[in-house]
């Protein structure tokens, strides 16, 4: 029953390894997280000054539309006064165009900085993806390693069960079940190798002889 029981927490062992790997995986892909963001802004970043110069294209285009009108409008005005106050309208409209150029070469200038930024970005999440591929490519061969582990180690279980007395293997069973760690335990100066509570000495007594099934009035487990 002692060596079931070392294959049975060997087992319990690579079980938990096992359950574990999806949450190490997740832990691990998790690292990503912040370079997924910060290129996701940086993009953002990027849109919105694209967006920005695009509108500056048209705003320009539209004040040029506008010259266009005053100077057909022009041929019809009568009087020196109106043509001057139509080159006022049409020098100030300039006046607009050339400050949405000038405020166009520093979008440019901005927007190639953007598009360095995403580059950036995606350079730099490209790397840690091939960490953490390496380390879950890491995890995903460790688990085929237990799983296999864990095959062999059932099967020893199931060979070594056949040779335990069906009582002893059912009521060990139902500990181990419950406990998940050791269902069987010796029994230590008087005491409970578990729980440590002082034994009554017909205890002791009938775990030193190992005619029958003697368990902790305290914590449950088999003594012996």
């Amino acid at each position: 029953m002692l060596v079931l029981q070392d294959h049975d927490l060997r087992i319990i062992r690579l079980e938990k390894e096992l359950a574990d790997a999806p949450k190490r995986k997740q832990a691990i892909d998790a690292l990503l997280d912040d370079h997924r963001v910060a290129l996701a802004k940086a993009k953002d970043d990027l849109k919105t000054h694209q967006s920005e110069i695009k509108q500056a294209e048209l705003d320009v285009e539209g004040s040029r539309e506008k010259i266009r009108k005053y100077r057909g409008q022009q041929i019809q005005l009568k009087s020196n006064q109106e043509f001057r106050a139509m080159e006022t309208e049409v020098a100030g409209v300039e006046k607009t165009i050339r400050q949405l150029e000038d405020r166009m070469i520093e979008m440019m200038e901005t927007i190639e900085a953007a598009q360095k930024a995403v580059k950036e970005r995606e350079t730099a999440l490209k790397t840690e993806e091939s960490s953490v591929n390496r380390e879950i490519g890491v995890i995903d061969q460790r688990g085929r390693d237990v799983q296999a582990e864990l095959d062999q180690a059932r099967q020893a279980r199931t060979a070594l069960a056949l040779g335990i007395e069906t009582a002893r293997l059912q009521h060990y069973e139902r500990i181990m079940k419950n406990k998940r760690e050791k269902a069987l335990v010796p029994v230590e100066h008087g005491a409970c190798g578990s729980c440590h509570m002082k034994l009554p000495p017909y205890q002791v007594h009938e775990a030193r002889k190992q005619t029958g099934i003697v368990v902790c009035e305290y914590c449950g487990r088999m003594l012996y």
